[in-house]
């Protein structure tokens, strides 16, 4: 970025420069930018002065779609109003593809904290960073040009050829649709919210709020498969990292929900994690980053899974298995960090380069589970579709490990294993039926 501001790319001066130069220019500025989003520090921002000397969006390529004024949906008419999708300025793909990342680096810093409150502000504050992440999300999505949405798009009823001969195009069409799913995926990710209302008074949470995160985290999981699944029967390639980044952390949030008490939920969620890591493997044969993601993938799954066994096992009385978050914390800040060696070679000088610390610890946190949302079945209200394993105390709490463990841990590096598993096919599951009880005793 220095070095984009000292050749002068973040400002441009009609009559200066011929055409392509210009346009060249823009694309230089703008493709750090889009790095910058991507792979830049998730604890700040450092944003580019904008001005009217700003450079202008670069030219998208030709969209092989439909223009909008051709799209009839009759399901979004609306007598009284104009009806033409049209409507508003089409700013093309690629700067799309730019804006929804700077949302994906807000969703990034946001899980950069750890769980730890900025303020006193809980998620479901308007005022909250989540919030406004989410606010910043949706004015996005009133902008965002109709033809390039997901259903006016098509993209599963094109022929492959045709998806390859416009790759430029589908290739910035399909991480749009993956930065705004998995932005949702880690707003709402079980454990990062837990961690994040660790310290809130389980009676304080909104229901409402419970029914939402709920529903995002579900709701968008699925459609990251469901994009993976697109693009492999439309034996469209994805080379793009990032990408791998957004399956990654989708990947961590199956592998919670496959130790749900339910079968069939456990075998689902399970297919789903391993879709997502093979995935991983499959890129990782093209960047040895991705190759060394999906490493980091397996081992935070065989840590879990040992937890899991050593869970399950008699304890002396006070004794809690723990769950490391080390390498979950390097699945989701991979984008940021250097995971490589010391050792290894680098561009830069070690001053310049970031490496990942090995954990040491304070404190464990106090961590809780949080109410489940009422659901509605034939007998009323119900909170069997995620019920969990492990049932925890009647005060909704559970008890700090011993002074030894906890003055070993950090209280972002590590979870009790009864918590892990006990949020099951869904986060907020209680075996207590905390919310159910009380509002109808």
């Amino acid at each position: 970025m220095d070095l984009a501001l000292s050749a002068g790319l973040s400002s441009e001066y009609p009559g200066s420069w011929q055409s392509n130069t210009l346009e060249e220019r823009r694309r230089c500025y703008w493709s750090v930018m889009l790095l910058k989003y991507l792979y830049g520090s998730a604890s700040g921002f450092f944003t580019f002065i904008q001005d009217d000397k700003t450079p202008k969006p670069l030219q998208s390529p030709l969209s092989p779609i439909e223009t909008t004024s051709q799209m009839t949906d009759t399901s979004l008419e609306q007598p009284g109003a104009s009806n033409n999708p049209d409507d508003g300025a089409d700013l093309g793909i690629f700067t799309y593809a730019i804006q929804l990342s700077e949302i994906w680096r807000m969703a990034l810093r946001y899980a950069h904290r750890r769980g730890k409150r900025v303020g006193v502000l809980p998620p479901w504050s308007a005022q909250s960073e989540y919030a406004q992440t989410v606010a910043h999300l949706t004015d996005f999505e009133t902008k965002f040009a109709y033809k390039y949405r997901f259903r006016p798009a098509k993209f599963a009823n094109h022929d492959p050829a045709h998806l390859l001969q416009h790759r430029d195009f589908w290739a910035a069409w399909f991480l749009v649709q993956m930065l705004y799913h998995s932005i949702l995926c880690l707003l709402n990710h079980p454990l990062l919210m837990s961690l994040t209302l660790r310290n809130v008074k389980m009676t304080l949470v909104p229901e409402v709020f419970l029914q939402h995160t709920a529903y995002l985290t579900a709701t968008h999981t699925d459609w990251i498969i469901h994009l993976l699944d697109l693009a492999k029967q439309q034996s469209f390639m994805l080379y793009d990292p990032s990408v791998a980044h957004m399956v990654a952390i989708t990947a961590t949030i199956y592998l919670q929900q496959s130790y749900a008490e339910d079968p069939a939920v456990q075998s689902r969620k399970q297919e789903q994690y391993r879709k997502c890591l093979s995935f991983i493997q499959d890129m990782g044969v093209y960047w040895p980053y991705v190759k060394q993601l999906a490493q980091k993938l397996e081992a935070f799954e065989r840590a879990v899974s040992a937890s899991f066994h050593n869970s399950a096992r008699p304890t002396t009385s006070g004794s809690r298995v723990l769950i490391d978050l080390s390498l979950f914390w390097e699945i989701i800040e991979a984008s940021s960090i250097d995971g490589l060696p010391k050792t290894a070679d680098s561009y830069f000088g070690t001053s310049l380069t970031i490496y990942r610390q090995p954990s040491h610890s304070a404190e464990l946190f106090r961590s809780r589970l949080l109410p489940e949302p009422t659901h509605i079945n034939e007998t009323g209200a119900t909170h069997d579709s995620g019920q969990a394993i492990w049932s925890d105390r009647g005060d909704n709490t559970v008890p700090m490990a011993s002074s030894e463990l906890a003055s070993s841990l950090n209280n972002d590096a590590a979870i009790l294993a009864q918590s892990f598993f006990a949020q099951g096919d869904d986060f907020v599951g209680n075996m207590d039926d905390w919310w159910f009880q009380a509002n109808t005793g």
